[in-house]
């Protein structure tokens, strides 16, 4: 396409930086760049959202299990629909895909506003509109996910994941923090607003970008495609065993933040303002991990660096789960993000490099259901298991189960340990 060789041309006439094997080296390309720098602004506001909307959850009903039933229904599209999604990615332009994901994702923020401002929120509105921009991610997540290779091929592919890990969860640091102060001043609402805002500037960013090619031009059916990407994964044990291991993840570790606000109220006893610095102590991990696994990337094995990742984040849970003070608290739950970046984010490379170009927006759409389908039930396991055995022991359980998964996953292939 034209216009595909206008932008990588644009991309190499601003590659000139240094960074031909630092972490950073993702920033040489400029799309990238300005969208990376967009999506800063837009997570944060989302991240504000999403611990406004467990407080405000937790305020009317006061109830562990409906915390983890209304974080299930932000990701239950996602089980659904990602595989088909991974299809659409493949089919459609990924940039007319994001576009349409951000406006959307802006009008559930804005009316959730408007319904808190005006003192009509209920329950079910917020499991309704939760629901709706779960169908939203199912979309954006797969897309997102293979849109990274197009923008700085496969050189600099781990550097465009663990910057987006970085930026994710960065703004897991300022969104939390600054929604724990605003919950306590100005009220939840003005954080949904605040978020429906923020989705402004990575959309003029996609808006400005030159039209991105799609990875292939399919001519068969829509299941035929689906069959196709199901039938490579079958064939590849060892993209199949990494995609479980994010799976098991998000069954039995990756949901434990739903707790949280529990711990604040009943553990540490920090409300809603210590609850925002629990959640923001994730994410300082969370960047620390993802600069760490850029770095390591180039001196160490990658299905190595996997391993050690998962072992640093099972420690986190398990020390999580034993700790008494707050200050010991964020120290635990840094190591938590540090190492659930270092594994997700080496694994997100691998599955990509190991994939062919015409299959990856299907391949990302089964990691994207692995990673996020598989949360509702996550969001429940720990929801339930908080309810009948307390935040601590819910914990100490998920670590339990996810150091068995691990174990049977990654130990026995020796393959998956030799992975460059």
């Amino acid at each position: 396409m034209g216009d595909g060789s206008e932008r990588k041309a644009n991309d190499c006439s601003q590659s000139t930086l240094p960074l031909s094997r630092s972490p950073f080296r993702a920033l040489r390309h400029r799309f990238f760049r300005w969208f990376w720098i967009g999506q800063c602004i837009s997570l944060t506001g989302s991240w504000m959202q999403g611990v406004a909307q467990r407080w405000l959850v937790y305020e009317l009903t006061g109830s562990e299990a409906l915390l983890g039933i209304v974080n299930s229904l932000n990701t239950l599209p996602v089980a659904l629909l990602a595989p088909f999604s991974g299809v659409v990615a493949d089919r459609i332009e990924k940039r007319r895909i994001l576009m349409s994901a951000q406006l959307t994702a802006a009008s559930i923020a804005a009316l959730l506003w408007l319904l808190t401002f005006t003192k009509h929120i209920a329950i079910w509105h917020i499991m309704v509109l939760a629901l709706g921009l779960g169908v939203v991610r199912a979309f954006d997540v797969p897309t997102r996910q293979s849109f990274w290779v197009e923008l700085v091929g496969k050189d600099d592919l781990m550097s465009a994941i663990t910057l987006n890990s970085a930026v994710v969860n960065l703004s897991r640091i300022l969104g939390p923090s600054i929604a724990g102060i605003i919950i306590a001043k100005l009220g939840t609402a003005t954080c949904f607003l605040i978020n429906a805002l923020t989705f402004l500037p990575p959309f003029l960013v996609l808006l400005r970008m030159p039209p991105t090619p799609i990875s292939s031009r399919q001519s068969e059916p829509f299941l035929e495609s689906l069959r196709e990407g199901a039938s490579y994964l079958l064939a590849n044990k060892v993209v199949l065993r990494l995609l479980l291991l994010i799976g098991a993840w998000s069954l039995f570790g990756g949901q434990f933040d739903v707790l949280l606000p529990v711990l604040a109220d009943k553990t540490f006893g920090v409300r809603e303002k210590g609850y925002g610095f629990l959640v923001a102590s994730i994410g300082l991990g969370a960047v620390l991990g993802a600069v760490c696994a850029a770095s390591l990337e180039v001196k160490r094995k990658r299905g190595l660096q996997v391993m050690l990742g998962s072992a640093i984040a099972i420690f986190g849970l398990v020390m999580t789960s034993l700790v008494k003070s707050f200050p010991m608290a964020l120290l635990s739950l840094a190591l938590v993000g540090f190492g659930m970046v270092m594994q997700n984010a080496t694994t997100n490379t691998l599955v990509q490099t190991l994939s062919p170009d015409e299959l990856r927006g299907r391949v990302m759409g089964v990691y994207s259901f692995v990673l996020v389908g598989i949360a509702p039930v996550g969001s429940l396991f720990y929801g339930f298991f908080g309810h009948w055995l307390g935040a601590p022991n819910a914990l100490a359980l998920g670590a339990v189960c996810f150091t068995i998964a691990a174990g049977i996953l990654l130990l026995p292939d020796k393959t998956i340990r030799q992975l460059k």
